[in-house]
């Protein structure tokens, strides 16, 4: 799982049991003391536990629910701050290291491997390529995508790659040229907009 995955569960997770907490505390007539709170927390994490999706983050969510049974911890409080800091890592994740986080998926899940085109080596079949100073050039300091960034390939279900990569809402993936004959291909990956 990438690292960007890996803080969209955690993420959800955490404004989930905040959306369960406020729903709870506004169907209730009387104020929720803090007690309260941390117990209606912790049962709705500890169910969270036992569902196979969440086994990458069963550390972290242990750890919360122990924050919670601590004496006088303030579990709501805790998932506010780490539901902020949550906001600033998903704001400072910028397109290079999406295009990372999306190489490395191709790889991991799905088999394609990826390399910088190199004239003097013979492409292999079903490897994407990309020109190393095309990168440069698509990305500023900051790494923000400024081009789309080609990628060339030769394999005989392009349009499944393409597929792909748009279900990863990493990037929005258009398939530029295609050679049915020699099954060579041209993708464009464009940065998803906002």
């Amino acid at each position: 799982m990438s690292k960007e995955n890996y803080h969209q569960l955690l993420s959800d997770v955490i404004e989930n049991s905040l959306l369960h907490l406020y729903g709870q505390v506004a169907s209730n007539d009387h104020f929720v003391p803090l007690a309260k709170r941390n117990t209606l927390l912790c049962k709705y994490l500890k169910l969270k536990l036992k569902q196979p999706e969440y086994k990458v983050i069963k550390g972290d969510i242990k750890r919360m629910v122990l924050a919670g049974q601590r004496k006088g911890g303030d579990l709501e409080a805790k998932l506010n701050e780490l539901y902020t800091l949550s906001l600033g890592y998903q704001a400072k994740v910028n397109d290079a290291q999406s295009l990372y986080d999306l190489l490395n998926i191709l790889l991991h899940e799905h088999g394609f491997d990826s390399k910088i085109f190199d004239e003097s080596v013979k492409a292999e079949h079903g490897v994407m390529y990309v020109l190393q100073e095309h990168l440069e050039n698509c990305f500023e300091a900051n790494g923000k995508q400024i081009a789309p960034v080609s990628m060339l390939i030769e394999h005989e279900s392009v349009s499944s790659l393409v597929e792909i990569i748009n279900s990863t809402k990493l990037f929005f993936a258009s398939l530029k040229e295609c050679n049915e004959k020699t099954k060579q291909a041209h993708i464009e990956l464009h940065p998803m907009t906002v």
